[in-house]
This record gives structure tokens, C-alpha cells and sequence, in this order.
């Protein structure tokens, strides 16, 4: 996966920050034999890569019909075919054996370059777990507690407003918040945040407004910008999908001393091995990006 850099505060190594659009995470399919193997239900005495996740096996092995996994990348294929597809990459496994991983269509249907299974995919909104598993390792670290108000951490986001309507003239009113925004809230999409795209609401009007989603801003001065719009729901009344991942890796940050990009690649990538995840493609890797 691949991640676009972002700057955060004064740090020129720092990281983007991981939002549905402003990210632009890919995926390798993992535990990629060689790029032109495509269909390792035939080929039960492949060698296993010394650093792959799943080790190769034979269908039939872990109780799998090889003809019903063919079925798959028949399916696949017809959806290129029809047009609805470029490419696809497949993958299956069962009791931590990898039986199915095919690759059909085309990584660049323009170019006409075929699609293979190392092929690195965007994930977007998929950055978010990571995000979770990052502010997850602070958390076991006794960093913070899940009921610690966010801006304990962020005062960027102190003494938020919460929306309660509008007047004749149709500017915002809001109320004052029945309680901080707690982690656990921020979390879970219940603070009370919005995502600005994808509802309409005087609030979500302003997220629009002040370019909340610009890929250009660094975490600091996205949360600085969030701290000037009011509360769309009652801090853990509502749950609405909302920009609440970005404040998190924010967070991590605060917490970690770090910028968000290193903390990942030294606490979660590194010691998975997932050589193929950072926040934008390497010249030597773009032929791979589909």
C-alpha cells in the first residue's frame, strides 16, 4: 500500500493525513509469488516465499474443490469482458494456506498492460483500521484512556459547539455540549463529527467551505480548521461516518511525539514486513500501480 506524503507542522518527512479522498493508500496483494504465476490451485509443490504470510497449498488439501475456485476467476474474467472490470486480482486461503491468488483484466486498460498479482491497488478508506490499530498501540501503552475528553490532547478542539439549528437569516446556532467528545466517541463516529460530502446540513456546508478535505493541509491545520466549525450531533448521541480517523491520526502524533507516517512505518509496517505500504508509489514501483 502507498500513502501520498504530507507535511506536518514544520516536519518535512512528516505524512498526509488518512482521509477517503485525501489518501491514497495501496494494497499489495499479500504473499505475491512470482508477478506471472496466476493460479496456484495447479500447483501444489510451489516453493513458499521465506517471508510470506500464507504458505501455497493444493485446494483439495484444506478442503477446497479446485473447479468451484476456477468458478471465481471465470466470474472475474466475464466481468472484464462486460466491460464493468479493467482487472481484478483474487485471492483465497483456508487454515492459514493460500489456495486461489489469480490475476485477469488489465492493470492499465489504456495501455493495455496486463494486470498481475503484485500489482499495488488503492485502499482508501481501508487506511483507516490502520489508523485505529495505531492510536490501539498507544492505548496499550497507557497513553490515554478511552474516556479521556479529546481535547485533553487536542486543544485545537476545545469547548466545542454543538449545531442547534439556524435563525431567519439562516446562520448556525448551536448549544453548549452535553459533555466533552471522549476518544472512545471519537473512535467510534458517535463525537459528533460529520464528513462534509456526504450529507447536507448547515455543518456539513462549512466543512465544504473551509476545505476540510484539502489534500494540502497537514493534520494540525485540518484539526485547527475543524475546531472552527461546530458539532453536527450531541458528542455520543449520533453516529454518522465522519472525518473522525483524521483527528485520530492527529492524535497519534500528540501522543507518539512523531509524525503519524513514521509512527506507522516503525511500529506497524516495518515489523510486518509490509514492504509495499507507504503514503505514495516510488519511481521504481509505479509500473506495478494500477
Amino acid at each position: 500500500m502507498y500513502i501520498q506524503p504530507r507535511t506536518s507542522g514544520g516536519e518535512k518527512t512528516a505524512w498526509r493525513r488518512s482521509s477517503l479522498l485525501g489518501l491514497c493508500l495501496i494494497l499489495i496483494a499479500a504473499c505475491s509469488p512470482a508477478p506471472n504465476s496466476t493460479n496456484v490451485s495447479t500447483s501444489a509443490a510451489a516453493p513458499e516465499p521465506a517471508t510470506a504470510a500464507l504458505a501455497i497449498a493444493a485446494p483439495e488439501s484444506v478442503g477446497i474443490d479446485s473447479a468451484r475456485l476456477d468458478r471465481i476467476t471465470q466470474a472475474m474474467q466475464g466481468y472484464v469482458d462486460q466491460g464493468l472490470l479493467a482487472g481484478v486480482v483474487t485471492m483465497a486461503a483456508r487454515d492459514n494456506k493460500l489456495v486461489h491468488f489469480e490475476s485477469v483484466g488489465y492493470r492499465d486498460l489504456e495501455a493495455q498492460s496486463a494486470m498481475s498479482n503484485d500489482a499495488l491497488f488503492r485502499i482508501y478508506s481501508m487506511s483507516k483500521p490502520i489508523t485505529g490499530v495505531a492510536l490501539m498501540i498507544l492505548y496499550e501503552e497507557g497513553k490515554f484512556r478511552l474516556a479521556d475528553p479529546v481535547e485533553k490532547y487536542l486543544p485545537e478542539l476545545k469547548d466545542l459547539q454543538v449545531f442547534a439549528g439556524t435563525d431567519d437569516n439562516g446562520d448556525i446556532i448551536t448549544e453548549p455540549a452535553g459533555h466533552k467528545m471522549t476518544i472512545r466517541e471519537l473512535m467510534s463516529h458517535t463525537g459528533g463529527l460529520s464528513y462534509g460530502i456526504f450529507a447536507q446540513s448547515p455543518v456539513d456546508s462549512k466543512y465544504v467551505e473551509a476545505g476540510l478535505l484539502d489534500a494540502g493541509d497537514t493534520l494540525e491545520e485540518f484539526t485547527t480548521k475543524l475546531g472552527q466549525i461546530p458539532l453536527k450531533h450531541q458528542p455520543g448521541s449520533t453516529w454518522e461516518y465522519s472525518v473522525s480517523v483524521d483527528v485520530q491520526g492527529y492524535l497519534v502524533e500528540k501522543l507518539a511525539g512523531q509524525s503519524f507516517g513514521s509512527f506507522l512505518e516503525e511500529r506497524i509496517f516495518d515489523p510486518l514486513g509490509m514492504t509495499d505500504t507507504d503514503f505514495h508509489v516510488p519511481e521504481e514501483k509505479v509500473s506495478r500501480f494500477a
